[in-house]
């Protein structure tokens, strides 16, 4: 546990203090109202463990805003969800934090880190160099796409993504706060919103 908070500290330091900003994004477009009080009926693409949890949150945050739930809805609710790596350049050699872990894997011994704090030659923590440290071009997110249709004509209604870095937390209870930005945001058209995943 003391390892894994180091890293994360380090983590913070190395990428600077925007990386870990704790904020996540939202687009969606209307294209048809949705009547308040109409039965949805929510359906997942991917039935995954994590994606029934999702599906739940869709679920008590639709009924939350006055819509009713039903398998027979007059609007199909679909969402996905995807994760996308992030790109990295630069850098090289990671010359601040060196990890390595014993011959026996029996777990009993904890791996070893080797700090770098101070380098004449490459910079270390207290003296960086700035000149090839790795940074983030493209962060690692998760995304979560929704779309509305009328199950009677098969017409888009509405339809929203939302993300957040998942540098941030890569537990779930991150994603899940996505949700019910998303949902109080059903039936508008928002452009690029951010949402802060702290609260």
């Amino acid at each position: 546990m003391r390892i894994q908070l180091l890293a994360i500290s380090l983590l913070a330091l190395l990428l600077g203090p925007s990386a870990l900003k704790a904020e996540g994004l939202i687009s969606t477009v209307s294209f048809l109202p949705i009547p308040s009080g109409s039965t949805i009926s929510v359906r997942l693409l991917d039935n995954s463990d994590s994606n029934l949890v999702l599906q739940k949150d869709f679920e008590q945050a639709l009924i939350k805003k006055g819509y009713l739930i039903g398998k027979d809805g007059t609007f199909l609710f679909t969402f996905e969800t995807r994760d996308f790596a992030g790109a990295w350049a630069g850098g090289g050699e990671n010359r601040f934090i060196e990890w390595s872990n014993h011959d026996d894997q029996s777990g009993i011994e904890a791996p070893r880190v080797h700090i770098n704090l101070f380098n004449s030659k490459r910079g270390g923590i207290l003296n960086s160099s700035h000149k090839d440290m790795t940074r983030i071009v493209t962060p690692s997110s998760f995304q979560i796409k929704v779309t509305v249709d009328n199950k009677s004509n098969g017409k888009r209604i509405w339809e929203g993504r939302g993300s957040v870095s998942s540098h941030i937390g890569s537990n779930q209870e991150t994603s899940r706060k996505v949700i019910p930005v998303l949902v109080e945001s059903l039936g508008q058209t928002v452009s690029r919103k951010t949402f802060s995943l702290t609260q």
